[in-house]
């Protein structure tokens, strides 16, 4: 009872598993780059592992959602910032100098990705740690700045290995997000109104449709997009049903299928034997929400086996 208290909490507070999931990887990177730094010992151990592990809490923002992207962008990320810290740590002495240049080389990142600008806070987190590098670098001893920049590069491909590493959860997020679509759907349904469920509803849509580019790998990717297909074009049908006021519709059968379906994604089983209400008037919503079922029923199977 606890532990589902504790995840219905959770749910509430993060309902698309972003937070989780940065949080799990942030701390299981954390015990890697300790025991990393028990090993190899880093002149600046603290920061080392900052500078390394900053990376990949950075390319799990929702705005990177594709995980060769999520690659790239991290050894970009690693380029950049031994490059940042180099150019830093080779001027700061001259106080002038430190400011015109920490200028210029922003105003040259943020040049360099005006047209991708969810990436705008890489950029600062770039510049942020590479001035707070400053206090455990000897400023003008290339050799030392070159010795922490070997180090940074040790760590960050430690990191990276950890980061492939990782149990796979991105489902997580997919899942999530279709969840709670049902349940507006259900909402939706069970009071004969949309009003503000409507924004609630498009905001799940979008971060479902988003999280199908981190399943592109598995191999119930297909479905999972057959999926998101079949809920999305449920909406017009609801929306469409909401405003026939020539038929009356028995909403509350529509509320107790939704309700059943959520239940067995929140379970990850599948909805098996399910007894549809026959009703001339529901007959479009017991084709599309059993094309919806099929879908999920094969989707565990791919899964299981």
């Amino acid at each position: 009872m606890i532990l589902w208290k504790l995840s219905s909490r959770l749910d509430r507070i993060d309902p698309y598993w972003y937070s989780r999931l940065i949080g799990l990887k942030a701390a299981y990177i954390a015990v890697g780059l300790f025991i990393a730094n028990m090993i190899l010992k880093p002149a600046q151990p603290s920061l080392t592992m900052l500078f390394s592990a900053a990376g990949i809490c950075l390319i799990e923002m929702p705005t990177i959602n594709d995980v060769d992207k999520k690659d790239n962008i991290y050894l970009g990320y690693v380029i950049i910032m031994s490059l940042t810290l180099a150019i830093f740590a080779s001027t700061s002495f001259l106080k002038l100098s430190f400011v015109i240049v920490v200028a210029l080389w922003a105003y040259v990142l943020y040049f360099a990705l005006r047209r991708q600008p969810e990436l705008f806070a890489i950029v600062s987190v770039l510049l942020m740690l590479a001035t707070i590098g400053q206090e455990g670098i000897n400023v003008g001893n290339y050799f030392m700045i070159w010795d922490s920049i070997l180090f940074i590069a040790e760590f960050a491909l430690i990191s990276f290995w950890l980061h492939k590493l990782f149990p796979f959860m991105y489902h997580k997020i997919w899942l999530s997000s279709i969840l709670r679509q049902l349940e507006s759907i259900s909402e939706i349904a069970d009071k004969r109104h949309v009003g503000s469920l409507s924004l609630k509803l498009r905001r799940h849509a979008i971060v479902s449709q988003s999280s199908i580019n981190l399943l592109k790998k598995r191999n119930y990717a297909p479905i999972a997009k057959q999926i998101n297909q079949g809920v999305a074009g449920y909406h017009y049908y609801l929306y469409h049903i909401l405003n026939d006021y020539d038929v009356a519709y028995d909403f509350e059968v529509i509320a107790n299928d939704f309700d059943a379906l959520a239940a067995a994604i929140q379970q990850q089983v599948p909805l098996l034997n399910y007894k549809l209400v026959s009703d001339e008037e529901l007959a479009n919503h017991n084709t599309q929400f059993m094309n919806i079922v099929t879908q999920w029923n094969q989707l565990c199977v791919h899964v299981n086996n």
